[in-house]
Formats: C-alpha cells, structure tokens, sequence
C-alpha cells in the first residue's frame, strides 16, 4: 500500500454533509468551450494541450473508481498553474469517460472557499471531485512538491528562485505527478 502524502490527505475535506455542487456542473463549461475563450498566456495553455496525453495505467485506475464521479474545475486563464495541470485533468478525464465541466472563480467562488489552501487562500485551479452530485474532496492548486516549494519561499532565496522558475518542472513533469495525485484523490473519495 503507498503512502499519500499529508498535503493530498488535507484535501479531501467535506465528507459529511458535503456541498451541493451538481446545480454547478450544470452551470460550468465544456473544455472545448473554455479553450476557445482562452486569451491570456494562449501560447502556455495550447503548449500544454498538445502535451496533455492520459498515462493508461491512471487512465485505468480512474474508470475502475470512477463510475458515480463528476469533476469541476476552477480555472482562470491568467493562473499558470491552471495552464500547466488543467489540460492533464482534462485529458485523464475524457480519456476514463467522466464528465468535466470548468468554471471560472467568480461561479466557482463557494468550491474555491470549501477547499482552500493550506494558507487559507482560495485559489485556481481547483479541481472538485463529484459524487452522486456530492462534493467529496478536491486538489487545489498545484503538486504538493511545489506546494511544498511555496511555503518555504520566505526562508530560502534559492526555493523563491525555483518557485519563480517553476514552469521548468512542469515542462520536466508532463503532468505526471498531477495526474498521480488527483488519481490518488479519486480512490481515496471512491465507494467501497
């Protein structure tokens, strides 16, 4: 059995009385329509579509504890960390048949303020897991290890210099490491 690291553990939040999110899937946006209305940092977002491919092995692992599951996202097209996961989550989840539909903050305000960061901020991308209409649990923002990276910017100068360079490790990543958490997340949130 693998460990899940204590940061992914945080944030599967709302398990009783979980938020009401279904009427928001209704109201949030196709990936096909999102990407058209794109206009910040296009370049980053097209680049990494054309990247984004589905790693069979999680591709698996989502259908097999996907049957109920519903995602939203909340994304904004100026959030680099939006540019460089969104379009992964967005091609893990076509590729395992489970419904997606993305929201931009102000529609995703009440997601963002259920699962907020660690330092208590809310934030984009926020990816929602839905369960029978149900908000299970959620990842926020961006892979632990860069998360990780953020908090200790203000006692190392060499981490703020390699958070400010983080693009670097996602270009390196090719949203591997994103994929594995927010799969992780959608076992742990699964029916038993």
């Amino acid at each position: 059995m693998s460990l899940v690291p204590l940061s992914l553990l945080l944030l599967v939040s709302l398990q009783a009385g979980a938020l009401e999110s279904a009427p928001l899937f209704e109201a949030g946006q196709t990936w096909e329509h999102y990407l058209d209305r794109v206009d910040r940092q296009r370049e980053l977002w097209l680049r990494t579509v054309a990247d984004a491919t589905g790693l069979p092995e999680l591709v698996e692992r989502v259908r097999r504890a996907g049957q109920d599951l519903q995602i939203h996202v909340v994304a904004e097209d100026w959030c680099p960390d939006s540019a460089y996961s969104v379009p992964y989550v967005v091609r893990l989840a076509a590729l395992a048949h489970i419904p997606l539909r993305i929201l931009d903050r102000a529609t995703g305000e009440s997601l963002m303020r259920a699962h907020r960061t660690a330092d208590g901020r809310t934030a984009t991308p926020t990816v929602v897991l839905l369960r029978r209409g149900l908000d299970v649990g959620a990842w926020v923002e961006r892979p632990a290890v860069l998360q990780e990276l953020f908090r200790s910017i203000g006692d190392s100068p060499e981490n703020a210099r390699r958070f400010a360079q983080r693009g670097d490790w996602y270009d390196a990543d090719r949203g591997v490491t994103v994929l594995k958490e927010i799969v992780a997340l959608v076992e742990q949130t699964g029916a038993n």
